[in-house]
């Protein structure tokens, strides 16, 4: 009995100094998530994909990760701090681009994603590497020669990307694959409708 008494006179004084009407919360915990930027990032792609660390609102830590890794941990096939649940997230946001094909997928998976080959043409209107024999990237989409202009800007804003080194993050990261698979807003982008 006396070190029960004993403890419960050591925690007073701890309790006195809680502010009244408060309790003990605990404290937020910095979450992950996947992002993409359009700096160019490892193997010279003209894109780079992070593992994204964020506290409170702000990016404490991006770590880069390939296109390959980036594609399996989307898909929940390999474990991943931006996925812990393991879901397909290419599936829950829509990017139709990185879903299998055909009628039935329930239980499909792909290898790559082809919308990361388009995601150059959203900074610049000419491939900007040396292209090799039979190399035919397309053009850009981008107004500006390096640079998407101050309208494209504008929309790329819907995505969380207000300089071109920011990072589109968690669902705008995934919202943004998705919309540059889609036909329409490409056309948007290109032509400033």
């Amino acid at each position: 009995m006396t070190g029960l008494l004993l403890r419960a006179l050591l925690l007073l004084p701890a309790l006195s100094l809680a502010p009244m009407g408060h309790s003990l919360r605990p404290a937020p915990l910095a979450t992950r998530q996947f992002g993409i930027s359009l700096t160019t990032g490892m193997n010279n792609q003209l894109y780079t994909i992070f593992v994204v660390k964020e506290f409170e609102g702000r990016v404490i830590q991006a770590d880069p990760i390939t296109r390959e890794q980036f594609v399996l941990q989307a898909q929940g096939l390999v474990a991943s701090p931006a996925n812990p649940d393991k879901e397909n997230l290419f599936r829950k946001y829509g990017v139709a681009m990185c879903l299998p094909e055909g009628p039935d997928t329930t239980g499909r998976y792909v290898a790559d994603c082809p919308v990361f080959d388009d995601l150059w043409k959203l900074r610049f209107w000419e491939y900007p590497f040396r292209l090799q024999q039979g190399q035919h990237p397309g053009k850009g989409w981008a107004e500006k020669r390096e640079a998407p202009s101050p309208r494209q800007l504008l929309l790329l804003t819907e995505y969380g990307i207000l300089h071109l080194n920011d990072i589109a993050r968690g669902e705008n990261a995934f919202l943004l694959l998705r919309d540059v698979g889609d036909s329409t807003w490409v056309d948007n982008y290109r032509k400033g409708y």
